[in-house]
């Protein structure tokens, strides 16, 4: 698997990144309590505090106090808005923590893109699963992985499953609640094995599909959930990793097709 070369930024420029995001890392994780956490507010003193160690460690760690002051101003925002969010919406805790996570490593690759004056770079870039046949087609192969190969495999096995979830002494809400909640866990589980499968086939990594295969039977062999059919499971992880490989095999073949 071939990436095209980008040269997006220097050594230099690249290292003043990792050290944005490790300081944004040690202040929310390393030096943030969970008191911290539950007790902060607009202009509490746990957010003063919190604000204060984001300086500090950004500022430590590039030496560069006015850039370490824009990326504080910022993260004080974003976490304003997170509280607000907590308190008027319903959105699960795990959500919220992805979403402030994402936006705030958003915000520090824009001010260091601003800062440094990558910006059009990084919008070429950003450009490139749609502007570039390599890039384009693997972030196609994941996206079909993912999605419809999972909705692929709901159609096949709904059979099977509702036979599977079906427990005499149990009522029809509970019958219908573990349904969905094994449903919600097998999906999950499902996408992030055919992530792995593809990128292992991408990387021609076959072996590794091999020991991923081995640690997954072990798994389900030391389960005891008497209505969890081994031949439900069978099916939908053989589907799942067949889809995966022959995603990664297309790709491949298109990719020397392109060289």
């Amino acid at each position: 698997m071939d990436m095209p070369n980008l040269h997006l930024f220097t050594e230099p420029q690249g290292v003043l990144l990792i050290q944005l995001v490790l300081a944004q890392i040690i202040s929310d994780f390393l030096l943030q309590t969970d008191a911290m956490v539950k007790s902060k507010r607009w202009f509490s003193r746990s957010m003063l505090l919190h604000v204060a160690i984001v300086f500090g460690a950004t500022a430590l760690l590039t030496g560069l106090w006015k850039l370490a002051l824009v990326i504080t101003v910022f993260h004080w925002v974003i976490d304003a808005i997170q509280i607000a969010w907590e308190r008027r919406s319903k959105i699960k805790a795990s959500i919220l923590f992805v979403v402030d996570q994402l936006l705030r490593l958003l915000m520090t690759i824009i001010v260091w893109a601003v800062y440094l004056d990558l910006t059009p770079a990084l919008l070429r870039a950003a450009r490139l699963p749609i502007a570039d046949f390599k890039i384009g087609l693997m972030v196609l192969g994941y996206a079909v992985a993912i999605w419809p190969v999972g909705y692929l495999i709901k159609f096949a096995t709904s059979g099977m499953a509702k036979e599977t979830y079906t427990a005499p002494s149990t009522t029809k809400e509970e019958t219908e609640a573990k349904e969905s909640k094994i449903e919600h866990g097998g999906r999950r589980i499902g996408q992030f094995e055919r992530i792995i499968i593809l990128t292992f086939v991408l990387l021609q990594q076959y072996e590794a599909i091999g020991f991923l295969i081995t640690g997954k039977s072990i798994i389900r062999f030391a389960q005891r959930d008497e209505n969890l059919r081994s031949e439900y499971v069978l099916v939908g992880t053989m589907m799942s990793y067949a889809c995966s490989i022959l995603i990664g095999v297309l790709i491949n073949w298109l990719l020397g097709l392109a060289a």
